[in-house]
């Protein structure tokens, strides 16, 4: 039989008031602080977002107390939270005092009193949240059960202590608030940094304070006995299927419609998700990919809240029902572009469909909100063909051949995409220049990279078509192959397969080496090769101009380390005139 629970109401607080109006306590049985670098970084995102006004409230999650003998709340759920509110508030506070001191205590003559009054408040403000000051109860305490000293140590880091800040501790938890500290000093002496004059960096102070502690907001769920703070608790946290951000988006759009709107709006949603399989993944990739095209990249934790902050009332939910409505057989295309068959005729020019396929079976998706402006802001297929075309330059240099990271090509796509959906580019041409200016890497940094470029190729996937894409390109630009064009023959029809001209133990690491590896045609391949010689014989046979100046080389001499690195070199003119 499941136990009653006498169930309480929830309070809804901000962080201010939530400090305030009660007093916590960490019970000993409760784990000890254990945030590290990502939820303190998460944190800090999320706080980020309303500074730089990108959202008005932050919901920070529940807690669950249960008020003991004492009066105090003891916390069964959601010490995190508060533990890190309390150290941030230090922070502002620790900081305001720093600058009353650097700015105002020595030179009161040559400064306005009224900033110095604003820092002492700012610092005022957050002491008197955290508080255990004289004839004060602290807000928030921390586990009693290693002796005091987690507590002692807490107490100190958040009242002031330079010891605290600074000085090396000896447990996990004291390492791990002592580093969310610090992180989130640097933070904030970061933002401030810009700011051109001390009244800026104190006007700047006071909106990150008044962000966390009026816009950040928790439920406060205060039960009438440890028994049932335990069992909500355990109902809160109960193991069952997550939803998907796109299930909750659903449920907030339907919520806007009212009973006028709502079996039309449902109708759209099938039709659109029908489109998707009815898949929870691609329906929330999609939406993901269409909020990157409008707004920016969010992750897909983020997404609901980054959709209901925006979408409020009925007109806006139609739009962006509408919006998916027209933009989801595109994105089936980006998905697969030529299967099936009626992907490979979505667009009429089919020289956006095959360098779609190239996106595609690298493996690349970062790109896809470019297209989805595009296409919703009605650019012809000839200048959507320009852009992706230079979209697969920018990857090609960037990511394949310089072999940075994806992260700065993907939220420079996904600003791009938005200045392309708010008109902001007056063409095609502008589009370019800023992907030129923004993303594209120099092309001497893409010749000498390329010079010392190893792939390890392989069977399928992306390694396989990323070689084979680079080598198709290098042969048509080079000797002219490919009169009928490379898509045709290397992609379409899969007629070639990656070789390496020499597998010796001499020549070791540079087997991988671009200038180590050609295509040849499936048919003369041979189960292995036996030697550089036999690898001469087959390239003689093949219908590639560059594969039968590889043959008359392999064929006068033997195949050397400097014979791949001066073909590597060879080629690496061509690199930067085709990307």
């Amino acid at each position: 039989m499941s136990a009653q629970v006498d169930l309480p109401q929830p309070s809804r607080f901000r962080i201010g008031g939530l400090f305030s109006e009660n007093s916590f306590v960490v019970p000993e049985y409760q784990r000890n602080y254990a945030w590290g670098q990502n939820e303190v970084e998460d944190f800090w995102e999320d706080l980020k977002d309303l500074i730089d006004g990108e959202r008005r409230s932050h919901f920070f999650g529940q807690i669950v107390t249960y008020k003991n003998s004492h009066e105090e709340q003891e916390i069964i759920d959601g010490q995190q939270r508060l533990t890190t509110s309390n150290i941030f508030l230090a922070v502002i506070r620790d900081i305001s005092r720093e600058m009353y001191r650097e700015h105002f205590r020595q030179n009161v003559a040559d400064v306005n009193l009224d900033s110095g009054d604003d820092l002492r408040l700012i610092g005022k403000q957050a002491d008197a949240n955290i508080g255990g000051g004289k004839g004060q109860q602290a807000s928030l305490v921390v586990q009693l059960g290693e002796g005091a000293s987690l507590q002692e140590y807490f107490f100190d880091l958040t009242h002031g202590s330079i010891t605290a800040r600074n000085d090396r501790v000896s447990s996990d938890p004291m390492k791990n608030m002592q580093k969310a500290y610090q992180d989130m000093y640097r933070r904030v002496q970061e933002i401030l940094k810009p700011e051109a004059s001390i009244r800026d960096q104190i006007n700047k102070l006071q909106n990150i304070y008044d962000q966390f502690v009026n816009n950040f907001y928790l439920v406060m769920i205060s039960a009438p006995s440890l028994q049932d703070a335990f069992t909500i608790f355990e109902t809160l946290n109960s193991r069952g299927k997550d939803l998907k951000a796109s299930d909750i988006i659903k449920n907030h759009l339907m919520s806007l419609m009212g009973h006028e709107h709502i079996k039309e709006a449902n109708e759209i949603w099938r039709r659109i998700t029908a489109k998707l399989d009815t898949s929870s993944k691609r329906i929330t990739r999609f939406i993901r990919t269409y909020w990157a095209a409008q707004y920016r990249i969010v992750s897909e934790a983020k997404l609901y809240r980054a959709v209901s902050d925006k979408v409020t009332d009925v007109n806006q939910a139609r739009i962006f029902l509408k919006d998916l409505d027209g933009l989801v057989d595109l994105y089936t295309v980006l998905e697969s572009p030529v299967s099936p068959k009626v992907h490979a005729t979505f667009f009429k020019n089919a020289g956006i469909t095959h360098r779609l396929d190239v996106f595609s079976r690298l493996n690349v998706k970062l790109y896809y909100p470019v297209v989805v402006a595009l296409y919703h802001c009605n650019y012809s297929e000839k200048d959507i063909l320009k852009v992706v075309n230079k979209m697969v330059a920018v990857f090609i240099r960037h990511r394949t051949i310089i072999n940075d990271g994806t992260n700065k090509l993907e939220s420079g796509f996904s600003e791009i995409a938005k200045k392309i959906w708010s008109l902001e580019y007056t063409g095609v041409d502008a589009i370019i220049d800023a992907m030129k200016q923004r993303l594209e890497k120099s092309s001497e940094a893409t010749k000498m990279a390329f010079s010392v470029l190893s792939k390890d190729g392989g069977l399928r996937g992306a390694k396989k078509w990323t070689l084979v894409y680079l080598l198709a390109e290098l042969y048509e630009t080079h000797f002219d192959d490919f009169a009928e064009g490379w898509y045709q023959k290397a992609f379409d029809d899969d007629n070639y397969q990656l070789i390496q001209i020499s597998t010796a133990d001499e020549i070791d690491e540079y087997q991988t080496y671009i200038g180590n590896w050609s295509i040849l045609e499936k048919r003369l391949v041979p189960t292995q090769f036996k030697d550089v010689a036999q690898v001469a014989e087959q390239l003689r046979q093949s219908n590639l101009q560059g594969n039968q100046v590889l043959a008359r080389k392999l064929t006068a001499g033997t195949w050397s380390i400097n014979d791949i690195k001066q073909r590597q070199k060879d080629f690496a003119e061509d690199v930067v005139l085709i990307w």
